[in-house]
C-alpha cells in the first residue's frame, strides 16, 4: 500500500513537472532581436525619412507595425534599429518626404519622391510583402537602397 502511495505522488509530481514545462516559453520562444536597416543612395539630402516595419501583408500595404522618422543628413548613410522583435519574416519600406508633408506624394501613379523596400532593388511594379520579406530569426543588419522615379 506504501508503494501505491508513493507512486501516485511520484506521478503527480512527473505530469505537474511536465505541464509547467509544457507551458514554459523556451529561450528560443521567448528572445527578441534587433534589426538594424542602413539606408543608402540618398541623393537629395534635405527632408526626413519614414522607416515603417512590416509583418505581413496589410502592415505592408497599411500602418505599420512600428515605425521611425529621422532628419536627412548632410551626407553619409542613414542607420535605424528596430529592438525588441519577436523571430518571424518582416520587411522594410522608406520613403524620404521632401516637402515636410508627411506622406508620399505621387504623380499619377508614380512617386514623385524617394523611396526604397527591404529585398527590392529594382522595381517592375509595387513590391508586395513576400517580395519584400526576410526571415529574422537573429539579430541583423539588412541594406535599402533609395531610388526615385
Amino acid at each position: 500500500m506504501k508503494t501505491l502511495a508513493t507512486l501516485t505522488v511520484l506521478l503527480i509530481l512527473m505530469h505537474t513537472s511536465l505541464v509547467q514545462a509544457a507551458n514554459k516559453p523556451t529561450p528560443a520562444d521567448s528572445a527578441t532581436h534587433k534589426l538594424t536597416v542602413v539606408i543608402g543612395q540618398i541623393m537629395k539630402r534635405s527632408g526626413k525619412l519614414y522607416i515603417g516595419l512590416a509583418n505581413n501583408e496589410s502592415s505592408f500595404k497599411d500602418e505599420s507595425i512600428k515605425s521611425q522618422s529621422i532628419d536627412v543628413p548632410a551626407s553619409g548613410e542613414i542607420s535605424v534599429t528596430f529592438d525588441g522583435l519577436a523571430p518571424g519574416r518582416y520587411a522594410v519600406r522608406v520613403f524620404q518626404d521632401l516637402n515636410n508633408n508627411q506622406k508620399m506624394d505621387f504623380s499619377g501613379q508614380m512617386p514623385d519622391e524617394p523611396f526604397g523596400f527591404s529585398n527590392v532593388t529594382m522595381l517592375m511594379g509595387p513590391p508586395n510583402f513576400d517580395q519584400s520579406s526576410f526571415e529574422l530569426n537573429e539579430s541583423k543588419t539588412i541594406s535599402i537602397r533609395m531610388m526615385e522615379m
